[in-house]
Parts: structure tokens; C-alpha cells; sequence
């Protein structure tokens, strides 16, 4: 409360700082964040080279928005469980699993939607440019392998650590 009992507003600016915090912690956190995050950049370059409509662009973009917040959602879940029951709980097992059944619905669609767009000759084109020039393919295989150490090899941020 300020001075003279209204209630404080934060502004604009702090909310999306808050929000923007709360990707960054995801992506510190969770292994599959990343995952989702560095499959939606191979897609977006896929699309991109491929030059694909803005209607199929617009797809693309709304089935991985809506993995990476399902995924955001499902960890929000998963920690407030964690917090609210510490030990192993049945009904919290439930709820987390159901949690991320809705991440894996919501992956499962979007990959259909990624295969039904991306699919076609221009892919194909794309690929064989890639692997018929030496530098691309080095790059694309660099990048490949860095993905890979970013999923794979960065510690995860554990509860608590860095979580407040």
C-alpha cells in the first residue's frame, strides 16, 4: 500500500520484466524448455528458407507459442505442487502428470502442423542445398551440436537454487 492507503500499481514495464524472468527461469530449468525452444529456431529457419506463406508462418507460429506456454504452464504447476506437497503425494502425481499431457498433446498437434506445412519439395531443395555446399553443412552441423550441448550439456537451475 502507498502513502494514503491506495493500493501500490507496478507498471507495464515491471510486468513484462516479470514475464520475461519467468521464460528466462523456465528455460534454466527445464531440459524440455529448451528443447522446445531451440526446435521452434529450426523451424523458423526451415520456414524462412523454404519462403513459405505468411498464413503458414502464422501456423507455425501459433502451434509453437502454444508448446512453449503449455510448457511454461506445466512447470509453473509442477513447482507450485512441489511447494504445496514436498513429499510424494498420489493426487499430486495425478495432477502433474496431467499437466504435461497437456504439454504432450500440444506437441503432438503442433509437430502435425509443423510436418503439414513444412513437408513439401522446398524442404527437400533446402536439405540438399544444405548438404551439397560444405560450409552450410558444417555450420548446420555445428549448430546441430551446440543445440545439442544446450539441451544436453548446461545444468539445469534446481529448485532453489536461483528460484526465488
Amino acid at each position: 500500500m502507498r502513502s494514503g492507503g491506495q493500493p501500490f500499481r507496478r507498471g507495464l514495464l515491471h510486468s513484462f520484466r516479470c514475464a520475461f524472468r519467468g521464460v528466462w527461469l523456465c528455460l534454466c530449468s527445464e531440459r524440455n524448455m529448451r528443447i522446445h525452444a531451440l526446435a521452434c529456431g529450426y523451424v523458423l529457419f526451415f520456414a524462412v528458407k523454404m519462403g513459405i506463406a505468411w498464413g503458414e508462418l502464422a501456423l507455425l507460429l501459433l502451434a509453437m507459442g502454444m508448446v512453449t506456454a503449455a510448457e511454461a504452464l506445466n512447470t509453473a504447476i509442477e513447482k507450485l505442487c512441489d511447494f504445496v506437497q514436498p513429499q510424494q503425494d498420489r493426487r499430486i502425481g495425478v495432477v502433474k502428470d496431467m499437466a504435461a499431457g497437456g504439454v504432450a498433446l500440444g506437441a503432438a498437434f503442433a509437430a502435425l502442423t509443423g510436418a503439414a506445412v513444412l513437408l513439401r519439395p522446398e524442404l527437400w531443395e533446402v536439405l540438399r542445398q544444405i548438404a551439397g555446399t560444405p560450409w552450410k553443412l558444417t555450420l548446420f552441423a555445428v549448430s546441430l551440436g551446440a543445440s545439442l550441448w544446450v539441451v544436453f550439456g548446461l545444468p539445469l537451475v534446481r529448485p532453489g537454487d536461483r528460484m526465488e
